[in-house]
């Protein structure tokens, strides 16, 4: 690698800084109403700090896939494209947190909850911003048709994800209400549906790079590859949950975890589950 190499990553990684810190900007200016983020995470709001640290996370692996994409010969060129694209990741992180507030955790104030050092909540709008950033990494890396194309694939994503998640808490309440759960700041419950969301996120980044390299004739064989990939994929993935929670986690349930607050299990079995999804991933790739 020579010197002018390395020039260019040190003005990719001033960009990505530079993205960082508007992001910020922006953050601060929407929970300006409730607080100030900085006196908060100064003070040891953990919640807070879990939004903050999930944005950056996630435009970070968001900014991955930015640069993992095709370049051009001239630097100026491919610079102001790579702007382009990590501006479109800040908005992709900010969709996310609407996202969380109006489908994730509906009928529930995301920024006064965290306000009030709610960590479930923080928890799972970590989990929500780092799917983000996998989906968007995804829609980039794999995107030859400009802004369009990945704003199809990551909304695709996107929405995919949400209604799992959606139908996933609608079947759980038949055990515990989840949400509710989340409300009250239980953090096993917060651990373990910010587990299961980035594991979601995970497959569907595979399926979103596998159907977007591939030479689909018409748009509705693109549909059925990415819709396929995806089924496959998390039909996989819940078997494995099956099985984690059959031989690794083996002393409770995962109802029980969540119903008596089980914190050091929920990390297991979320951590376990993200696992298996990054190996289901690779697989579908």
């Amino acid at each position: 690698m020579n010197i002018e190499q390395y020039l260019f990553y040190i003005a990719y990684t001033f960009l990505y800084l530079a993205l960082a810190i508007l992001m910020k900007a922006i953050l601060n200016f929407r929970s300006g109403k409730m607080y100030k983020a900085d006196e908060q995470i100064a003070g040891g709001n953990m919640a807070v700090g879990f939004r903050r640290s999930g944005a950056q996370l996630g435009l970070a692996i968001a900014m991955i896939g930015v640069l993992s994409g095709s370049s051009n010969s001239d630097f100026v060129n491919d610079f102001i494209t790579t702007a382009s694209y990590g501006l479109l990741a800040v908005g992709f992180m900010l969709v996310s947190l609407l996202v969380t507030d109006r489908a994730v955790l509906p009928s529930v104030n995301n920024t006064e909850e965290l306000k009030e050092g709610n960590l479930a909540i923080g928890l799972v709008e970590f989990g929500t911003l780092v799917m983000t950033g996998i989906i968007a990494y995804a829609s980039i890396k794999g995107d030859d048709g400009g802004f369009i194309s990945s704003l199809v694939y990551f909304v695709a994503g996107q929405v995919t994800v949400v209604l799992l998640v959606v139908a996933y808490e609608k079947i759980f309440a038949r055990k515990v209400n989840l949400v509710q759960s989340i409300v009250d700041n239980n953090l096993s419950a917060g651990i373990y549906l910010s587990g299961k969301i980035i594991a979601y996120g995970l497959i569907l980044q595979s399926a979103i790079v596998s159907q977007s390299n591939s030479v689909s004739a018409s748009l509705s064989e693109q549909v059925i590859e990415f819709a396929t990939a995806a089924f496959v994929g998390m039909i996989m993935l819940y078997v494995f949950e099956l099985l984690i929670d059959r031989f690794i986690v083996t002393a409770t349930k995962a109802s029980d975890i969540i119903k008596n607050d089980q914190q050091v299990a929920a990390l297991q079995l979320s951590l376990a589950k993200i696992g298996m999804a990054l190996i289901l991933g690779m697989a579908i790739l």
